[in-house]
């Protein structure tokens, strides 16, 4: 009896993006029979995630070996075609010498050509920045020629040897795209992926100006709006990770040059290089901030090429690749860390609790299966599931939390078995079957018909902590998270005083985020949550212990008392920095219970409880306040606004003393209007007697303003707001310039101060 010779049929390999695509002469053919590009925002942010993730992990010092940091991108399916009159159509003078059918990993391939691209240009643009006689010129040159024309262009291309010109598409699409020798571009490659690198070869070839991904000539498409995407991503957070007010998670070059080798950036040491990035300067055409520039954009190109990888499997039989295709996705989504969580937990129950099934593990665990349940893609769910463990992880001992599957599974599975005792590992899966129910509360949360938070009573404290968290949702502070359902968690189990201590911890977290980014960036903010949980990972956590800790954060920061935390408000606090949701709170803190100051027109000062009520639901909810308005516009072009306000130092006109509360409609309509118009506006919202707002047409008559008609039905619609009765106070002689700023400022400032530090101090 024959030997059946299975090894034979498949060649299966583990290669790096590079490795795969690098290859000599290899074109990519997606068959027609394959579904069109469809990777979606899901995909694209998953990637900028876990690309993100991984350089963070390298730059921080995170991973312990080296050589264990790689991201697996899933399986790639080719089939090498021999016969070029299986290619349909074709130009006989153009075949590729290797011909691999895409039979799976088209949309992942697809979107590494595209990024390659976009990183090209990035290179490019970043080297056209040193002039030719600069001391960096000729190193910045041959890094960037050597990423460029020796890696990322294989990415994206071919070198056929021949046609004008000889780089070609790496990836065709059957029935619209075909490799032609000299063809026009538009008439060889009809896909909107192949078109685009057609035309963006021969720009690279000719070295002329990079084609733009215009929506004009791809439509509102995935490509279009994926590159878009990516392009934004290198250039708003990449590009600018290492400048000193940024806010979001890539590592700075400073980071990176420090833990990543250097021969991976740049082929070898170049230490003059890396003194200049230590100079850190903040000027955006200096070699320091250019060569940031350049390593913050060379760690993607790293590990994108060389520790992205794929398992690349190549059966020799066309069938055979259609049975492992439909095998490896026969579940039709990926598993999760959680979800193969599941088995232990069910194992060790049945061995040492009597049976999982109707027991109190299984009861913990649907929570999570039910938090997970409200992600309607496979995509979500990947994300859903990071972001989950990534937040419970810290709350449980201040950890990192990578998102590698690998990873999750065994932090979850060390987590749980290295526990002493069954009623140990039942209290670990309590604590995370309630951190997913909070964390599901707080997903779907809207206030919605001005409804309270679950399960924390309906008392006035309730009120406002409801407002906190969508105030911290909106300003998407997720790392209240770990804080907030640590303590929800007694809440849940119904333990004395666990309402009233939720409820005294929302305000802490609330007060704390408000004062540390009302004078300073985020960069830092979230570190202090992790250094709280590995101080106090051991023990159960109080109130007291919480405030502490906060208390004494922001004593590093200098901003624990009224003075300190005033004067760097003064000179901090502003729209544009600190955001429009932390503003919001701010106006309503200072409009809560206080009154026109008559003595001080245009000012106001404490009236007694209830005088005015702002601090509650309805309040954050309500359309009239929805919008910032700025008092003096953002815009003075036509010099009408006192130009001290427009200062570029100090941008008086961003501060809270210009700032106040309107509704979306009247906000659009007041826009750039003078001080005369904008404040008769202000007067109408203000206005109790309805006769008097009647009467707007004829007071805007002797002020020789025109207002036209759906304005005035607008203000004569709009629901009372009694915090601009200070500022409606004001005559039309009155002039709004940088004196009633700065002194509003001040006396705003102090209120809010009385008010907030009350929360946590």
């Amino acid at each position: 009896m024959a030997i059946l010779n299975i090894e034979n049929s498949f060649i299966t390999e583990n290669r790096s993006v590079l490795d795969f695509l690098n290859q000599s002469g290899q074109g990519l053919y997606i068959p027609l029979y394959q579904r069109d590009y469809s990777w979606d925002s899901d995909n694209i942010e998953q990637l900028i995630e876990d690309l993100t993730r991984g350089i963070q992990r390298l730059a921080l010092g995170e991973v312990v070996d080296d050589n264990k940091e790689i991201r697996f991108l899933g399986t790639i399916i080719t089939v090498i075609e021999k016969n070029k009159n299986n290619i349909y159509p074709v130009d006989p003078q153009a075949v590729p010498s290797r011909i691999e059918k895409l039979i799976d990993g088209q949309q992942r391939i697809s979107t590494i050509a595209l990024m390659a691209t976009i990183l090209t240009k990035r290179l490019t643009e970043i080297r056209n920045k040193v002039k030719s006689d600069n001391i960096i010129y000729d190193q910045v040159n041959e890094i960037c020629e050597i990423w460029i024309n020796q890696k990322l262009s294989t990415i994206f291309s071919f070198d056929l040897g021949r046609g004008t010109p000889k780089l070609k598409p790496k990836v065709v699409r059957g029935e619209k795209d075909f490799w032609t020798r000299d063809r026009d571009v538009d008439e060889a490659y009809k896909s909107e992926l192949s078109n685009y690198l057609g035309h963006f070869i021969k720009a690279y070839c000719n070295k002329t100006a990079f084609p733009c991904l215009s929506k004009d000539k791809y439509g509102d498409t995935l490509l279009y709006k994926n590159g878009r995407r990516i392009e934004s991503w290198l250039r708003k957070s990449v590009a600018v990770a290492h400048e000193e007010d940024y806010e979001e998670e890539f590592p700075s070059a400073y980071d990176i040059v420090e833990n990543i080798l250097q021969d991976q950036l740049w082929e070898f040491e170049r230490q003059d290089l890396v003194e200049i990035i230590k100079q850190r300067d903040s000027d955006k055409k200096s070699n320091s901030y250019i060569l940031c520039e350049l390593v913050q954009t060379l760690a993607v190109c790293h590990y994108l090429l060389d520790r992205c990888c794929f398992t690349i499997i190549q059966p020799t039989d066309d069938d055979w690749a259609f049975d492992m295709f439909q095998s490896l996705n026969a579940t039709g989504t990926p598993l999760t860390a959680i979800e193969t969580f599941k088995p232990t937990i069910v194992n060790t129950t049945d061995k040492e609790g009597g049976q999982f099934k109707n027991s109190k593990s299984e009861a913990f665990f649907r929570k999570v299966e039910n938090f997970l349940a409200d992600a309607t893609s496979a995509q979500q769910k990947n994300k859903c599931t990071n972001d989950f463990l990534t937040s419970f992880f810290v709350a449980y001992d201040g950890r990192v939390m990578s998102t590698h599957f690998s990873y999750q599974r065994k932090v979850l599975h060390t987590a749980y078995t290295s526990l002493n005792s069954f009623e140990e590992k039942e209290l670990f899966v309590r604590k995370i079957g309630n951190y997913a129910e909070f964390y599901q509360y707080w997903n779907n949360y809207n206030g919605k018909d001005s409804s309270l938070f679950p399960n924390i009573g309906y008392t006035d404290d309730a009120n406002l902590a409801s407002l906190l968290i969508l105030f911290l949702k909106a300003s998407n502070h997720k790392m209240a998270i770990t804080v907030l359902a640590t303590f929800f968690n007694s809440v849940i189990e119904e333990r004395p005083g666990a309402i009233q201590d939720f409820i005294d911890i929302v305000k802490a977290v609330g007060a704390y985020y408000f004062l540390w980014r009302s004078t300073n960036s985020n960069s830092g903010l979230d570190a202090t949550y992790r250094d709280l949980f590995k101080k106090l990972s051991s023990k159960t956590i109080t109130v007291a212990e919480i405030k502490n800790h906060l208390k004494e954060e922001l004593r590093r920061k200098e901003v624990d008392n009224k003075d300190a935390w005033k004067n760097k408000a003064k000179d901090n606090f502003r729209y544009n920095k600190s955001g429009k949701d932390v503003t919001r709170l701010a106006l309503l803190i200072a409009a809560h219970d206080t009154i026109p100051d008559d003595e001080n027109k245009g000012l106001i000062k404490v009236g007694r409880t209830d005088s005015a009520v702002y601090l509650r639901l309805d309040r954050w909810l309500s359309d009239n306040l929805k919008t910032v308005e700025h008092i003096a516009p953002q815009s003075n072009k036509e010099k009408k606004w006192d130009e001290n306000l427009y200062d570029t130092h100090i941008e008086s006109f961003q501060s809270i003393g210009n700032l106040t509360l309107l509704p979306q409609d009247l906000n659009s309509s007041a826009g750039n209007k003078e001080w005369k118009e904008k404040l008769l506006y202000y007067k109408c919202v203000a206005e109790k007697d309805p006769k008097k707002i009647s009467n707007i047409e004829k007071d805007a008559n002797n002020l020789n303003i025109v207002i036209n008609p759906a304005t005035v039905e607008l203000l004569k619609n709009c629901d009372y707001n009694e915090h601009l009765s200070s500022i409606s106070a004001m005559s039309a002689m009155d002039v709004w310039d940088r004196n009633p700023v700065d002194r509003r400022t001040d006396v705003m400032l102090d209120i809010i101060w009385d008010r907030i530090s009350k929360w946590i101090l």
